[in-house]
């Protein structure tokens, strides 16, 4: 236990004592199941997720997830969205009603999606992964003036858990080290381009080769710890503890022909970190049903001045869901991602898992006040 704390604490004191220029948020996969109960599990992470989340998850069970694949949308799921998709789909509507059906998404919430890809071993005290993400949305009034922001980014972790039991109470603490590639689009990409040479076929047209991206090769620290005591779980974790990397300049033609990836180059980064501090209730209402409560807040310190000033908007920087598991095979959640509500299922086949959510959250952007919904689901092969 104490070479753990003296491994966590030398490597935040490496990862503080560095600068960077600018800030970098990292890229997370749409986990169905969190996404399903609001994004609230992340702290309180075990198994595969653990690798996104609170890495003190490690001192639980062995799980050795030999596939675990998602894929994401941003979408709002209503009804007449639904009806229209597949009607243009089945090309059954007109070219200038389906420009307006792409018009009207991007406007309403955003268009794009994303999807992930890892396995790894999770568990016994010990983390060993390898996963990779992507993700493009694009935003604007209409596809004639909205712009697409791509990102990937490929991480390799290994990480460590020690856990401590002292009568009544089961404590973990964590860390791993997280050495990742980034690579994004660089300045505004216009959506019409892409669409227009997808739409016509032309793959590689000079218009999308000249398209510029920024990659490079960075190290991220994180850690965390939980406490359980009896039914109640409460997890705290810090993630993207980041060293200062550099990415450099490559444009897609570059990319695409000569496979020339940059590793580094002129301009400095440092992931932006994240801290979240989260709850958990598991009750064993009979030997058939099984209920979990969580909730969560991703800056502790802004939730605890707000709340004491108005309660109401330290509400609102909440997540908080539930999951109602039946016989260990069907679940179903619901949850509220800081005032907008999720929903989802999952099916466990003991080796295979699929799950699925509609989510809603908010987002860094002046343009979509209103948040961004989407559709996420998730097959898992794990033992």
């Amino acid at each position: 236990m104490r070479r753990l704390f003296a491994a966590v604490i030398i490597a935040l004191s490496l990862a503080g004592s560095a600068h960077a220029q600018a800030s970098l948020r990292g890229l997370y996969p749409k986990d169905a199941r969190s996404m399903g109960m609001g994004g609230a599990f992340g702290s309180l992470a075990a198994g595969y997720q653990a690798f996104f989340g609170n890495p003190a998850g490690f001192a639980g069970p062995g799980s050795l997830t030999i596939a675990d694949l998602s894929a994401w949308a941003y979408l709002r799921p209503t009804p007449e969205n639904l009806r229209d998709i597949a009607e243009a789909s089945g090309g059954q509507m007109t070219d200038a009603d389906r420009q307006a059906l792409v018009d009207r998404l991007i406007a309403e919430n955003g268009l794009g999606g994303g999807a992930s890809a890892g396995l790894g071993w999770s568990g016994k005290g010990f983390g060993l992964g390898l996963n990779i993400v992507s993700d493009a949305l694009a935003t604007g009034t209409s596809s004639a003036d909205a712009t697409i922001k791509v990102r990937n980014q490929a991480n390799a972790v290994i990480g460590m858990a020690m856990p401590l039991e002292l009568g009544p109470f089961a404590f973990s603490i964590g860390v791993d080290i997280r050495a990742f590639y980034r690579l994004d689009s660089s300045g505004e990409w216009s959506f019409a381009t892409l669409a227009a040479a997808a739409a016509g076929g032309q793959g590689m047209t000079a218009e999308v080769a000249d398209l510029m991206t920024l990659g490079g090769v960075g190290l991220a620290l994180d850690t965390g710890a939980t406490l359980k005591v009896g039914p109640f779980t409460a997890g705290f974790m810090v993630r993207d503890y980041g060293y200062r990397f550099s990415m450099g300049d490559a444009a897609v033609g570059e990319l695409v022909t000569d496979w020339a990836f940059p590793l580094e180059g002129s301009h400095a980064y440092a992931l932006a970190p994240i801290y979240t501090a989260g709850l958990g209730l598991d009750l064993r209402n009979n030997a058939v049903v099984t209920t979990s409560l969580y909730a969560e807040v991703d800056d502790p310190i802004t939730f605890f001045n707000a709340a004491g000033d108005d309660l109401e908007s330290a509400i609102g920087l909440v997540h908080a869901g539930a999951e109602l598991e039946f016989l260990r095979f069907i679940s179903l959640r619901a949850g509220i991602n800081k005032g907008l509500v999720s929903v989802g299922a999952g099916l466990d086949f003991a080796i295979v898992e699929i799950d699925a959510a509609f989510f809603s959250q908010y987002v860094d952007s002046t343009t979509m006040p209103q948040g961004r919904s989407g559709i996420a689901i998730q097959a898992a092969v794990h033992f």
